[in-house]
């Protein structure tokens, strides 16, 4: 499936999709058209039961994205429909149509990985908070800029970088609309790693890929699921669902299957259709 904004490939072992940015003249700068097209790529590998990792890239040298594309905000976006940007109407496109996209890649039991090769602004930023994990070339930049327009980041931003760093780190960069360099990014959590180059941040990035296909997939799918649902939770909360989680998992196959392998030494083959 591709289109000239926006892509979606495979590898060989149809285990690894990828989704592709890539609309070089704006610089990815998100319209109604990328939104949709990630909101159904979502929809399609979440039911693709072989597909163990998602990858989040863009095709435009230095470039992962320049955020919302201001078109569809001032209503001039042909193919987007009419948005009411005031009360009630407003928050409830945002809960059910623009944030709802971004949330998919928080609920998608599948691990996601953004790497990200240059300016990341704006929703462009916000779409690599909602993946789990983002590795970063040392030539990266993040900002949010809405503060200087006088709105918050509305797409997951401003929740999701408080969940991942701590509040004044938050604040430089909801409120204060900091550029962040890819070291600030790192030192600060919100990027998992860093590299010098494309090649090197590839190889960090394959060492999490490899350890991640050598896990149980339902226990990748489960555990993801769990770890972002436990932030704020007590611990109680916390161990009753990690018993609850366990209770399900210890009577599927591939539990049995890792049992077997350790016990007869080697590696489990895990079904793809993940069948219990």
């Amino acid at each position: 499936m591709a289109s000239s904004l926006v892509e979606l490939e495979y590898d060989e072992s149809g285990q690894i999709a990828t989704i592709w940015l890539n609309r070089p003249l704006k610089k990815n700068a998100l319209n109604w058209e990328m939104f949709t097209l990630l909101s159904d790529y979502l929809d399609l590998l979440s039911k693709k039961s072989e597909v163990r990792i998602i990858y989040i890239k863009s095709r435009v040298k230095d470039v992962f994205s320049a955020g919302i594309d201001v078109k569809l905000l001032a209503g001039l976006d042909p193919n987007a429909p009419k948005l009411n940007l005031k009360g009630a109407p407003f928050r409830y496109m945002m809960r059910t149509q623009l944030q709802g996209i971004f949330s998919k890649l928080v609920a998608i039991e599948k691990p996601t990985i953004a790497v990200i090769d240059g300016i990341c602004y704006g929703s462009g930023f916000e779409l690599i908070l909602a993946c789990d994990f983002r590795y970063a070339t040392s030539n990266s930049v993040f900002q949010m800029k809405e503060a200087q327009l006088g709105i918050i980041p509305d797409l997951g931003g401003t929740t999701r970088i408080t969940r991942l760093v701590n509040p004044s780190f938050a604040k430089e960069i909801c409120i204060a609309a900091r550029s962040i360099t890819a070291s600030e990014a790192y030192r600060m959590g919100f990027v998992n790693d860093i590299a010098p180059s494309m090649d090197e941040l590839l190889e960090k990035v394959n060492t999490l890929h490899e350890a991640i296909l050598q896990a149980a997939p339902l226990a990748v799918g489960m555990g993801k699921h769990l770890i972002d649902n436990l932030y704020g939770e007590s611990e109680e909360k916390g161990l009753d669902r990690e018993a609850m989680t366990n209770s399900f998992l210890f009577t599927t196959k591939d539990h049995q299957r890792a049992v077997q392998a350790f016990l007869s030494k080697t590696k489990p083959q895990w079904k793809l259709e993940r069948d219990l």
